[in-house]
């Protein structure tokens, strides 16, 4: 399992209900997503690509966005890095309309997450701060995940750190493998340790269910708040 740079990407990337019925849900409601400030990740090997503009002068500062269509059932945005893009991915069945909606929606939230965009430092590459943070992490890493992993009653998983476009971790937890994105390096101690339980949480349950969620609120209360900050939310 995955934790977007997102991110998330609520334990979990953010969605919203493609509204069969042609309805949206108001922002606000339980269905209206928080979206999510990530860097681009993969497309799906099935897609169908194409720009929404919204021609109604009362809204021309509806943000221009780049929808994906693929087989999901929710509909779900991101904001790139450091472009500040918005990308919607789409059921194939989900309507423009109910999509520009959607994006009308999120305008203000939008409009926050490019300014962070634009505020947060440039994306980590490959050189000696990549490597420097490596090493930093090679050392301080694993006793944090082995202190979780014996609170957590869980044997220590094998561990590696890369850098990442667009997640924050992941864990494959039939290898019992947990792989760190490079760019937590540069983030506060807390939202790594947050990474860290998140990931460790996968190995009960691979799946973001109740009973995923209820693994973290009772190992790691208030993680929310760790993930809004991680996220730029």
């Amino acid at each position: 399992m995955t934790l977007d740079l997102s991110s998330g990407g609520p334990l979990g990337t953010p969605e919203f209900p493609a509204a069969p019925a042609g309805l949206l849900a108001a922002p606000g409601s339980p269905a209206a997503p928080e979206g999510l400030l990530a860097a681009p990740g993969s497309s799906d090997d099935r897609e169908s690509r194409g720009r929404g503009r919204d021609s109604d002068s009362a809204l021309r500062s509806v943000p221009d966005y780049a929808v994906t269509r693929k087989r999901m059932k929710h509909l779900r945005m991101r904001v790139s890095i450091p472009d500040g893009e918005v990308l919607v991915s789409a059921p194939f069945h989900a309507k423009q309309s109910v999509i520009h909606a959607f994006v009308v929606s999120r305008t203000d939230w939008i409009r926050r997450q490019q300014q962070l965009a634009l505020d947060l430092p440039a994306p980590l590459t490959a050189g000696p701060e990549a490597e420097a943070l490596r090493r930093e992490m090679r050392e301080s890493v694993p006793p944090l995940m082995a202190y979780w992993a014996d609170r957590m009653g869980l044997a220590v998983p094998r561990l590696s750190l890369r850098r990442m476009t667009s997640r924050w971790g992941t864990c494959n937890s039939v290898k019992k493998h947990v792989t760190l994105n490079l760019e937590l390096g540069r983030r506060d101690p807390e939202l790594l340790e947050y990474v860290i339980v998140h990931e460790l949480a996968h190995l009960y349950e691979p799946n973001h269910s109740k009973r995923f969620y209820a693994v973290m609120d009772k190992y790691l209360p208030g993680w929310q708040g760790k993930r809004r900050e991680l996220n730029g939310r």
